[in-house]
């Protein structure tokens, strides 16, 4: 009886140091191991500049491995990450948490949280090729969102250069998107799934918006028609995913990408305390993204709230973009969108962003509202100008002056 109540004993403790095990990302002082992008071999050739730093990267693997080893952390269930910073995710228990905080190495362990995307759905139901959306904001003309030419127009950009939407995936087979399939590229972050399918629909949306290429049936054409489209899958079928997996997406996109290329990010967590300062790693790698040359663009949130506590959004630097949203007709720039977050900083620029005909899974069409859609706008027009926007017109908001994103 005694040795069963032991057993017993023994099952409910570990029981409960199991279910105390919760993500968390742990990040490395440079004196530890320096992040590669502090010593980045560039080049022009994504997968060549991979390859240059090969030999690099494999050493700080090395050395996290043995890290994990000493400290009896499985090295197989640890996602490393080591070219926008040093560091891994782990399903950890308290006292490893607390080891680790207490590790002179270590610059930081930061619990897991979940984040999202929220846009507004608007169509009825996604229309099919060949169906008929007039009752939509869209110019049979010129095959787009009357949102397109309140912003200069589609444009094809010269440059070699790609966008990479960090969000649920992107239909590849639709027929109005151009989007890489090279699993170099391409990454996913939720198990299970593939970056070329997009079980949301969120972020082949904004792919069409930034470079739909109009071939298909009424079709959609973009700010940047034809642009490579790079998607990394950081958001599941609900639009929900874990902070973890866009620190894994941004050190994906250290590791490839290349000047010119722009880099979008419509999701995030909202109320964040000291937004900018909140994640000193995760703005210090997109603040180095922008400064070699690769633009950010983030959308600033639906919260009719204060951008500045809205996670990225908030973050400031050269080349990196926050978007709100404006609404509009054909042929008209409307006021601010009611659901739009504000304020100057963080917000760049303004882009229509209320109710955006475009790209839907199961190679159809569909209307969403967000700053998301507004960012995507805004994503396609830098591709394709190779440069920040212009001035458009001027929206006041809250006695505060915005300019649309324009040519």
């Amino acid at each position: 009886m005694k040795k069963m109540l032991l057993v017993l004993g023994l099952i409910m403790v570990s029981t409960l140091i199991f279910a105390q095990n919760k993500n968390y990302v742990v990040v490395f002082k440079d004196s530890f191991e320096a992040p590669i992008r502090k010593n980045q071999i560039r080049n022009p050739n994504r997968g060549q500049q991979a390859n240059s730093n090969a030999s690099s990267r494999n050493q700080k693997i090395a050395k996290l491995d043995q890290f994990l080893r000493q400290r009896n952390i499985p090295q197989g269930q640890a996602k490393k990450f080591v070219d926008g910073a040093v560091g891994f995710v782990a399903s950890l228990n308290s006292n490893e948490v607390s080891n680790l905080r207490n590790d002179p190495n270590v610059q930081v362990v930061v619990e897991d949280f979940r984040m999202q995307s929220r846009p507004r759905m608007q169509g009825s139901r996604p229309r099919m090729q060949g169906e008929n959306f007039g009752d939509w904001l869209y110019d049979p003309a010129i095959k787009a969102s009357c949102a397109i030419p309140l912003m200069g127009g589609s444009s094809t950009g010269l440059s070699r250069s790609s966008i990479w939407i960090i969000d649920s995936g992107v239909e590849a087979t639709h027929s109005d998107l151009n989007v890489s399939t090279n699993p170099n590229f391409s990454a996913s972050f939720i198990s299970g799934e593939s970056p070329l399918e997009d079980f949301a629909g969120h972020g082949t949306h904004c792919a069409g918006l930034a470079a739909g290429m109009g071939q298909g049936n009424p079709g959609v054409t973009g700010m940047s028609p034809g642009a490579e489209i790079i998607p990394i899958k950081v958001l599941d079928g609900n639009g929900f995913g874990n902070w973890s997996n866009l620190v894994l997406a941004l050190d994906h996109v250290e590791k490839f990408g290349v000047a010119g290329d722009v880099v979008m990010m419509s999701l995030g967590a909202s109320e964040i305390m000291d937004c900018e300062n909140s994640e000193p790693f995760l703005r210090d790698i997109i603040m180095d993204l922008g400064d070699k040359g690769v633009f950010v663009v983030m959308s600033a949130g639906n919260e009719a709230n204060l951008a500045n506590s809205n996670l990225p959004g908030c973050i400031n630097g050269p080349n990196v973009v926050t978007v709100a949203s404006v609404d509009f007709s054909c042929g008209e720039i409307g006021g601010f969108s009611a659901f739009s977050n504000f304020g100057i900083p963080p917000i760049d620029w303004v882009a229509p962003g209320n109710a955006l005909v475009s790209t839907f899974p199961r190679n159809s069409y569909n209307v969403m509202s967000g700053t998301s859609m507004a960012g995507a706008l805004v994503a396609g027009l830098i591709h394709s100008k190779g440069g920040l926007p212009n001035r458009g017109v001027s929206v006041d908001f809250g006695g505060v002056t915005y300019f649309v994103a324009g040519r």
